[in-house]
Formats: structure tokens, sequence, C-alpha cells
């Protein structure tokens, strides 16, 4: 094995279902993501190691509202209604990020062991993992959640062997 190593993946796929009750028309399914590519290298100086991924993926399908309405029913209250478009007929933004890491190879007594630090997401990018839809004043508002930006950590890895 070299000092420089890595891998190339990419991923073609897709994921329909076909359920009568959402209409005669097949659908993409939550998990369907077209394109998934990854890109990673691993650097070797001496006790140290550097590692670095990259990971670019299509937009997974969602089904958005495109309206709401209310109607009062005979006991006077009112109920709230959203349309919505075709059975994940939309896209989420495309997701991508870099995660970087570095550590350090040392002996714990007879045993090896690692410390070093890892950095999720190096660049924060803000990736959006699903949308949450709210009504406020009969008005639709759109709010785009992210799990994990940029997330720092360090780790020590101890082989009890």
């Amino acid at each position: 094995m070299g000092k420089l190593t890595g891998w190339i993946s990419y991923t073609l796929g897709q994921v329909k279902y076909d359920f009568p009750i959402y209409g005669s028309a097949p659908f993409f399914a939550n998990q369907d993501q077209t394109h998934e590519t990854k890109l990673v290298a691993s650097y070797k100086a001496g006790k140290f190691t550097f590692a670095g991924v990259f990971i670019y993926a299509t937009g997974k399908p969602y089904t958005a509202p495109t309206g709401y309405y209310e109607i009062e029913l005979l006991n006077g209250n009112k109920s709230g209604f959203f349309e919505v478009s075709g059975k994940n007929a939309l896209r989420l933004p495309d997701y991508h990020r870099v995660d970087l890491s570095a550590y350090y190879d040392f002996r714990l007594g007879q045993n090896k062991a690692s410390f070093g630090l890892s950095l999720f997401n190096a660049y924060n990018r803000k990736n959006v993992w699903y949308k949450e839809y709210q009504v406020i004043e009969g008005e639709l508002l759109e709010t785009n959640v992210s799990l994990l930006g940029f997330t720092p950590s360090l780790f020590l890895n101890w082989s009890l062997r």
C-alpha cells in the first residue's frame, strides 16, 4: 500500500413505486437519489494520516403543498386543508459536503492507538434534509431544515488486542 491511496465511486439509480391509491402513474420513492459520487483519499506520512472525502448527490424527491385554504364547518369552526403537488414530484437541492480528518498513530502500552481530529462538512454546507411547512395568518410558509453543519470532533481509538 502506498503513501497515497483512494477510490472513486459513482452510483446511478432510480426507485419508483406504483400504488394505485396515489394515482395511475408511478412516482419516485422517498429514497430515490439518481446520482451519487464519492471521492476518497488518504495520505500517510510517518505516524500521521490525513484523509478527505467529497460526497455529491442529486436531491431526493418530496411532495410539497402548493396552496392552503380554509372552510367554515357547520358548527362555525374552521378547518384548513393543503393542496399538494404530485406525489414526490419535486426534488430537494443537490447535496454535497467535504469531510476531513487527521490522526496520529502511537502505542499505549502493548496496544495500538490513534488520536485525531475530524471535520464533518468542512465548508459548512447547509444541505436541505427536508422541508417544513406552516400557515401563519393564511400564508403558506416554507422552511428548509438542514442537519449537521460544520462539526469538528476529537477522537481517541485504542485497540485492546
